[in-house]
């Protein structure tokens, strides 16, 4: 009896089992009695939080998992596609974390492919309206990115013949929403890069991307986690991926980028929860306290991914056991993917005002010629830098080898004349409101006219022209002419004793040569003038103008990756100026009352004097948080015995004046030499995204002679020490200084707020 009850038990226990087994497997959707399943993966669209997607691709990979079909939006589109492009979770991994996300996801231009004449000023605005036709031309989006047009045609360089996303290694869709209709837009063939551009383009961050005669903006915006997509294709069985919890709540939008996604995918978040009732696998990595703009934080989310996809482990293994063999589902075109294309011919599209002409001479490549996607960008930057478009992109289109045929290249013209527009506010200058007009193409090809003006306390004039020499823009030609008004003080052993008006004015005409990829050489000759008065009645001073001729030259290097609190790069000024031929017209006057014209009894004698000066910064990047800095500065007056007419001024630690050496612990024309050295250290430390932390320490010598180096004393030398808190915004940095030098024995405050003049 007791046999036969263990047997009974036994069997029980086995049709338990059973039912278990069964129920288990019907829930994942696997049943061992139906046909094997074919596997899609679905990755939802969410900013920087779709850098998790990689996590989970780690643990897919190492569990040998093929997947049959991708399908994916915005983000999860690009994790996607390079997905079922062929490379590895480890190969995205290494790609995405060498892009430069801040330059890319961020109005800020991108310096390292502008033409070294115009860099210095690139993107410091707060506001651009391009003019077309005499009225304004509204873009749909505040950024274009060329940089992200290469970055995506880099990574997808080795599947760009393949215009059928079906014949990738793995077939894929992704998805963008019809600007006009706001119907959702699956993409499954076409060129792969200009897809995944429309389905990441977040409405007013990035601009529509033009498409089969569409504008098309972000997936996300009416269906952010497309699986559905993958089943149609048809998936079996499907592994989704969501980032993105759908509408948040008001405390927890914290950016203007988390907050224009609320808004625009309202939709989107409607088809939640169907696509999460299709879906097989259900994976939502717990990123809440990250949000769709902490790019920064690349190694910390695809690590929750890592984590999340452990989870899921066993799960994953049941799926295995009952998969397809990819061989049943691979379809693709390509044997092995290619990273060298030959080109046959080359087809320029897109030119309306811009003649073919002008690119074929900028484009270094020919028929025969073999391109990698290094070539191919670095060309398109050459000609980006011309500043006669906004958008160049390119389609290889293949012959039956797939790696040879057809170089495409697609233009989007920029608007010849542009005005620009921004505000500032420092302590020394007080208000400005800045604006601009910049005409490129005037009259002629490689010419080029602007004009700017600062309205305000003490107003500012600039005007030139550029004459390129030829289309290369290797080398050109600038008439420039400059005039501003200050009201300066006069310190003697840093105490006040005077305050000047100055008007001053120049005109200059140089002829300059590219020297490298972010330097060039510049020679010349100009006429200065300047006149001063004290802006109260002193004892002693001088009032009237003085004007001169001037021979000039120098060697400018700017490599730096911004404008405003750089982490790599070096700016380097090195500029000399021979001044002959000086008038004046100034009288002094002195303690007795008297005025004269002799100016020797003011110490001056006007006779010719070169001028050199030397302002170098170098940037170190040590990681993301952190970047060292150093500086040198020094400027010479020789054969010079004219007081203040043009001597070096130090002080301040923002570079805005002519002849100003920057030091922390003065405050602006604190010291007046006509030889100073200086140099400075400090570290930058980025607190929180656009939050900077900057102390520097620095030194200078002053008011000494090479012929009497070995005299000097302590009395030469000046010491401080500051400290910068600085937000890098749109409108410009805003910063807040705090600094102290105990030969001083004052402690300081500057603040600024946008960019300067």
């Amino acid at each position: 009896m007791k046999v036969v009850k263990l047997l009974k038990y036994t069997l029980l226990i086995n049709v338990c089992l059973l039912i278990l087994n069964s129920t288990y497997a019907e829930n994942l959707g696997v049943n061992n009695e139906q046909e094997p399943k074919t596997i899609g993966l679905t990755l939802s669209g969410g900013g920087a939080r779709g850098f998790a997607h990689i996590g989970v691709l780690h643990i897919i990979d190492s569990l040998g998992i093929d997947i049959d079909y991708v399908s994916g939006t915005s983000m999860g589109a690009i994790v996607g596609g390079m997905y079922a492009s062929g490379y590895s979770a480890a190969e995205i991994e290494k790609k995405f974390k060498s892009i430069d996300w801040d330059a890319i996801i961020t109005m800020r231009k991108d310096l390292e492919h502008s033409h070294p004449r115009t860099r210095e000023t690139l993107g410091r605005h707060m506001l651009n309206i391009p003019i077309e036709k005499g009225s304004i031309a509204i873009a749909s989006g505040a950024i274009e990115s060329q940089l992200l047009w290469n970055t995506l045609g880099d990574g997808f360089f080795p599947v760009r013949t393949i215009d059928d996303f079906s014949k990738l290694p793995i077939p894929f869709a992704c998805v963008a929403t019809d600007l006009e209709t706001g119907d959702a837009i699956v993409m499954k063939d076409g060129d792969i890069v200009t897809a995944i551009r429309a389905s990441m383009s977040i409405p007013t961050i990035f601009t529509a991307v033009e498409r089969d005669g569409k504008k098309l903006v972000d997936g996300g915006i009416v269906l952010n986690f497309p699986v559905k997509v993958a089943k149609d294709m048809g998936a079996d069985f499907v592994i989704g991926v969501n980032v993105s919890e759908g509408l948040r709540t008001a405390d927890e939008l914290t950016s203007p980028i988390d907050v224009l996604m609320q808004m625009g995918f309202y939709k989107g978040a409607q088809t939640y929860p169907e696509n999460i009732k299709n879906t097989d696998i259900y994976i939502e990595p717990d990123i809440k306290s990250f949000t769709a703009s902490n790019f920064r934080d690349i190694n910390e989310i695809i690590e929750i991914g890592k984590q999340t996809g452990r989870l899921y482990i066993d799960d994953l293994k049941e799926v295995l056991e009952h998969k397809k063999p990819a061989k049943d589902t691979l379809t693709t075109e390509l044997k092995e993917p290619f990273d060298a294309f030959i080109v046959d011919s080359i087809v320029i599209q897109g030119l309306t005002n811009i003649k073919s002409w002008f690119v074929e001479d900028n484009v270094n490549i020919a028929a025969g010629d073999t391109i990698t996607s290094s070539i191919i960008n670095n060309n398109i930057n050459k000609l980006y830098a011309s500043g006669y478009f906004n958008r160049i992109t390119y389609n290889l289109v293949a012959n039956d080898d797939k790696a040879r045929g057809t170089l495409v290249l697609i233009f989007n013209e920029s608007a010849f004349t542009n005005l620009y527009f921004s505000f500032n506010y420092s302590t020394f200058m007080g208000v400005g409101i800045i604006g601009e007009m910049m005409i490129r193409k005037f009259l002629f090809y490689n010419t080029s006219l602007y004009a700017k003006a600062m309205l305000g306390q003490m107003p500012a004039v600039k005007a030139g022209l550029d004459i390129f020499t030829g289309d290369s823009h290797k080398a050109w030609i600038n008439l420039e002419t400059r005039a501003n008004y200050i009201v300066f003080p006069r310190h003697k052993d840093f105490s006040y004793i005077a305050e000047y008006e100055r008007v001053y004015f120049t005109g200059e005409l140089t002829f300059n040569m590219i020297t490298g990829y972010d330097s060039y050489l510049t020679t010349g000759a100009g006429y200065y003038m300047q006149t001063l008065s004290p802006s109260k009645t002193l004892e002693n001073h001088l009032t009237g103008s003085i004007n001169s001729f001037k021979i000039l030259g120098g060697w400018k290097i700017n490599s730096l990756d911004k404008h405003a609190f750089p982490r790599t790069g070096q700016l380097v000024s090195i500029d000399a100026a021979y001044f002959i031929g000086q008038s004046s017209s100034l009288s002094f006057y002195k303690p007795d009352g008297e005025v004269t014209s002799d100016l020797s009894e003011a110490g001056i004698e006007l006779s010719d004097f070169l001028q050199t000066s030397i302002r170098w910064e170098s940037n170190i990047f040590i990681n993301d948080k952190l970047t060292a800095f150093s500086q040198f500065q020094s400027g010479f007056n020789f054969f010079y015995d004219q007081d203040i007419l043009n001597m070096f001024n130090m002080g301040g630690t923002n570079n805005i004046l002519d002849n100003q050496i920057t030091f922390a612990g003065l405050s602006k024309y604190d010291v007046n030499s006509n030889s100073i050295i200086a140099g400075g250290l400090g570290l930058r430390y980025n607190v929180w995204e656009d939050l900077y932390l900057t102390p520097i320490v620095n030194a200078a010598l002053y008011d000494f002679e090479f012929s009497e180096i070995g005299l000097i004393s302590m009395d030469n030398f000046v010491f401080g020490a500051g400290i910068d808190l600085g937000y890098d915004t749109a409108i410009g940095p805003i910063e807040i200084t705090i600094s102290y030098s105990p030969q001083k024995e004052n402690v300081l405050a500057y603040l600024n707020l946008g960019w300067s003049f």
